[in-house]
């Protein structure tokens, strides 16, 4: 097979794959909007509209957890869309069988399943800011101008990127029968210590802390944003954070092929 007949039997096997997921998702779109959306709703209505209007928290606080709630809605929504697949194709559906069948590379199954993880990470952040804006839109300070749309879409991103790989990481390593296990034990962690209703700078007084949450990459994400959505709140220096992203997904990315080749040779 020529190396140009090879690159479109690739390009057709990968395309492939990634259509017939966004339509199983499209079916499911329903119960997709309820998921993404629930967790992200509950916390803006609680901490962004209800805390702030009964006094208890200050009216600045919706401005602070702004970023932080579509960090964690694009981190979270893209592990969830990555992971979950990976984990019910490998252990209960067997349907990665049939993909790793193709004439092509293995890789292009596992980035076929990253890609459409990407996709839903986006539309989780999508999601989040009409709810952001009917609940906390009037106290809402954001500082950022047009000419910084672009880095906020690099930000985006790397930010959908690490959220793939790391669910490609999850969903190797979890099984069916731990999945309900994986939102107490593992999502909830990562998103309490996520930077989300604080910036990284705040934790100033607890510095064991703050030196733990650096292993978690939402925290990164949320002060990328911060910097670039409401400057006017002391964040991670933009280049940290950028850093902290892009190694975070190399490292996960390493680990999760590891896995997933390990899994593949294990099926076969």
């Amino acid at each position: 097979m020529s190396e140009e007949r090879k690159n479109s039997v690739t390009q057709q096997a990968f395309w492939a794959m990634v259509q017939r997921d966004l339509l199983a998702q499209w079916r499911d779109k329903k119960e997709f909007i309820f998921r993404v959306g629930m967790l992200p709703l509950v916390l803006i209505v609680v901490y962004g509209y209800v805390l702030p209007a009964i006094g208890l928290l200050p009216e600045t606080f919706p401005t602070q957890m702004f970023a932080g709630m579509v960090g964690m809605s694009i981190l979270i929504t893209g592990i969830h869309g990555t992971a979950i697949p990976f984990t019910m194709d490998f252990n209960n559906m067997h349907e990665i069988e049939d993909r790793l069948q193709a004439p092509v590379s293995r890789n292009v199954v596992a980035y076929a399943k990253m890609l459409v993880g990407i996709i839903e990470a986006f539309i989780g952040g999508l999601i989040v800011l009409p709810i952001s804006l009917i609940f906390m839109g009037s106290r809402l300070q954001l500082g950022m101008t047009a000419g910084e749309i672009p880095l906020l879409l690099l930000v985006l991103v790397l930010i959908a990127l690490a959220s793939a790989t790391l669910g490609l990481l999850v969903g190797t390593v979890v099984k069916p029968p731990q999945i309900a296990a994986m939102f107490p034990g593992f999502l909830m962690p990562v998103v309490f210590s996520g930077a989300i209703f604080f910036s990284w700078y705040a934790l100033d007084p607890v510095p064991v802390f703050q030196k733990l949450v650096l292993l978690n990459p939402l925290v990164y994400a949320n002060e990328a944003l911060r910097y670039v959505m409401t400057p006017q709140i002391r964040s991670m220096p933009l280049g940290y954070s950028l850093l902290g992203l892009v190694i975070s997904s190399v490292l996960m990315g390493w680990w999760g092929f590891k896995r997933f080749h390990a899994m593949v040779e294990g099926d076969k």
